[in-house]
């Protein structure tokens, strides 16, 4: 634990001009805010600064003695970033202090371009581990927003070790899923969020339920409504002591999307108890009437959420009753029929010819323009088996443990799989989440690796990727990393990444014109469940015992196979990992069978099945179909079909409606 008192920095939003002199007026040491474009609140044509506004804005600020961020952190595609740079330039000329930002890409661009300016690594980059730190400094970012689920406690041990500059959320809005691995409003509205454009369907009416039967779950005890995943807002007003001591420089308070009148008497309270405590650490109390005053004023009620513990139920505004604004609605998946065979929606697309890529010499069967390789990820040992016999070429084990009866993937397991893929290559895979827990475990994993027979390993974040790299096994980076351009494909190629997996909110269209440009073979997932949230709330644990998965728990997802039914009337499985994050899908499965035709011209290299939630008889169905129809394609895209038999076949198979996930629209903004 820091005990000195190290000079802070409390760190306030601002929409608009108004909202900029009221917090730099109630105290603020900093301010960020977003321009027009590329960044993360992009609802609303009144709110952020066009450039003449950001330049008056910036002047305004800094005649004050206070610093400025401009946030340039959403996911661009290739074809935005030269705008992007065009757009850094202009922002260079106006003398902000950092640019917050998101994208591996848009890192890479600005220093190659020479882009002078700090940067600091946005909440969205989901930095929660220390090798995730060292790899954004290795990458020259001077500051990184930690992930709302990392503790204080933890946070100060990272600072510790790392020695980065850390900004952590003291106030605000919050999500319930992990940041910058959410992708519901991506894969159900086209609206990321991750492009700023979140339509919010956390903030939904659910149901638990049994996911066969349909049956409801009832909380025990009751709780006020069905609001289950809405997290109320954050508030350490109350704990200044424990963020100064954990050596935290940047206290930041969530609300661009606010007005002035509210942001400033924030601002001036937390800038009164700053200075409060600064000033005397050993005489200070919170004043309460200043506590009354922001509980009066708050927007929905108030929680730690994880600066302290798991707050479990204490964190979720079940009632609905202070929700300000509902983006959205519960949405209808659009489901695929017998009708959608006659005509392909993307026929009309351009595929562009991919590059000549240098492809490396190993293990791993890295499929070519025009013969993409057949990947099948699966939960269970005897999934292994059954994917090599019906064509599988490549099989990932590993990650998340989130099958029923998944197998527990020990070393001696990776092992065994080696064997049952009969020579089929077998790649480990290692969970999108890794906290401290999980990477002291995983360290000592990888190190036995090498002996097991793996060909690869598909890392899914930047963390684990550096950790993998001491092993010598060929390296993929998973969906994880959110790679929508080719030049976060080109900056994971410097550090040993041999193939890339496609962003999950891209659109066909989005990911043929990457394949095109890619440096790295890319392989696109085309069936199985389709993540749209991973949290660190249990809601097993939470409305049915009213714990959290810190306590001692009975194992109430165990028993049965759950899922979150909307308004309605989908049913969204939930399953638990080895972990006990909770992992929410969409109620329709992905399904790209009858075009795989459009998908061999696409150039993509490799075509992925997600298979570690089936059954193993189901998983077995579906691989044969796809090797079968995978190889037609091959040999004659444009005339490849899938019957109306061989459709019903599919659908016998599949254990929930099958869609298109964001292929057909993607991601806008």
């Amino acid at each position: 634990m820091n005990t000195t008192s190290p000079p802070v920095e409390l760190l306030a939003p601002a929409g608009n001009r108004e909202a900029l002199e009221a917090v730099v007026e109630a105290g603020a040491d900093a301010v960020y805010l977003g321009g027009k474009k590329y960044n993360m609140r992009m609802f609303r044509a009144d709110l952020n600064f066009d450039g003449e506004a950001l330049a008056g804005a910036i002047e305004y600020a800094h005649a004050r003695g206070v610093r400025v961020y401009v946030t340039l952190n959403n996911l661009q595609r290739d074809r935005e970033l030269a705008d992007v740079l065009e757009w850094a330039r202009f922002l260079t000329t106006l003398g902000p202090d950092a640019l917050i930002v998101q994208d591996l890409g848009v890192i890479a661009l600005l220093r190659r371009e020479g882009i002078a300016l700090p940067l600091h690594a946005s909440v969205m980059m989901n930095a929660h581990n220390a090798p995730m730190i060292e790899a954004l400094a290795e990458l020259g970012l001077s500051r990184v927003v930690l992930g709302r689920e990392v503790s204080l406690a933890e946070a100060a041990r990272l600072g510790a070790e790392t020695g980065m500059e850390l900004e952590y959320f003291v106030h605000g809005d919050m999500c319930l899923a992990q940041s910058g691995q959410c992708y519901a409003s991506g894969l159900l509205f086209g609206e990321s969020s991750n492009r700023g454009r979140c339509m919010k369907p956390c903030r939904w009416e659910y149901r638990l339920v049994d996911e066969e039967s349909g049956e409801e779950l009832e909380a025990s005890p009751p709780v006020a409504g069905r609001y289950l995943l809405a997290l109320k807002d954050m508030c350490l007003l109350g704990h200044l002591p424990e963020l100064i001591q954990a050596g935290i420089y940047s206290f930041k308070i969530e609300g661009r999307m606010r007005p002035g009148e509210y942001l400033g008497p924030l601002v001036a309270a937390y800038r009164r108890a700053i200075d409060a405590y600064l000033a005397d650490p050993g005489g200070y109390r919170l004043d309460p009437e200043l506590w009354r005053e922001r509980w009066a004023n708050r927007i929905r009620d108030l929680s730690t959420c994880y600066a302290l513990s798991h707050p479990g139920r204490g964190g979720i505004g079940y009632s609905g009753e202070r929700e300000p604004a509902f983006f959205s609605t519960a949405a209808r998946e659009p489901a695929l029929t017998v009708s959608d065979l006659e005509t392909s929606p993307f026929a009309g697309v351009e595929a562009p010819a991919p590059r000549v890529r240098p492809l490396p010499d190993g293990p791993l069967p890295l499929g070519r323009p025009g013969r993409p390789h057949l990947a099948v990820r699966v939960g269970t040992l005897a999934g292994v088996k059954a994917a090599a016999e019906r064509g599988a070429d490549l099989i990932y084990v590993g990650g998340e443990e989130v099958h029923p009866q998944a197998t527990a993937w020990t070393l001696a397991a990776v092992q065994q799989a080696v064997e049952a893929a009969g020579g089929v290559p077998v790649v480990v895979a290692t969970p999108r989440i890794t906290m401290r827990r999980e990477l002291v475990d995983l360290q000592a994993f990888l190190a036995g690796l090498p002996a097991t027979g793996a060909a690869g390993i598909m890392a899914a974040n930047l963390g684990v990727l550096r950790l993998a790299r001491a092993t010598g096994l060929p390296l993929l980076a998973d969906y994880g990393f959110n790679v929508m351009n080719s030049a976060s494909a080109a900056l994971l190629a410097k550090r040993g990444v041999v193939l890339v997996t496609g962003q999950l909110e891209a659109s066909f269209g989005h990911l043929a014109e990457l394949a095109g440009e890619s440096p790295l073979p890319l392989e696109v997932v085309v069936h199985g469940p389709l993540p749209a949230m991973v949290m660190e709330h249990c809601l097993p644990a939470a409305l049915l015992g009213d714990q959290t998965a810190q306590q001692p728990c009975p194992g109430y997802c165990r028993d049965r196979r759950l899922a979150l039914l909307d308004n309605l009337g989908q049913r969204r499985p939930l399953r638990v990992d080895q972990h006990c994050r909770n992992h929410l899908y969409l109620a329709n499965d992905l399904c790209v069978l009858p075009y795989l035709g459009d998908f061999v011209r696409a150039g993509f290299s490799g075509l992925r099945i997600e298979g570690q939630l089936y059954d193993d008889s189901t998983l077995a169905r579906l691989v044969e179909l796809y090797r079968r129809h995978l190889d037609r394609a091959i040999a004659d895209p444009q005339g490849c079909r899938l019957s109306a038999g061989e459709w019903e076949s599919l659908l016998a198979a599949s254990p929930r409606p099958l869609g298109l996930g964001a292929y057909r629209r993607g991601a806008a903004g």
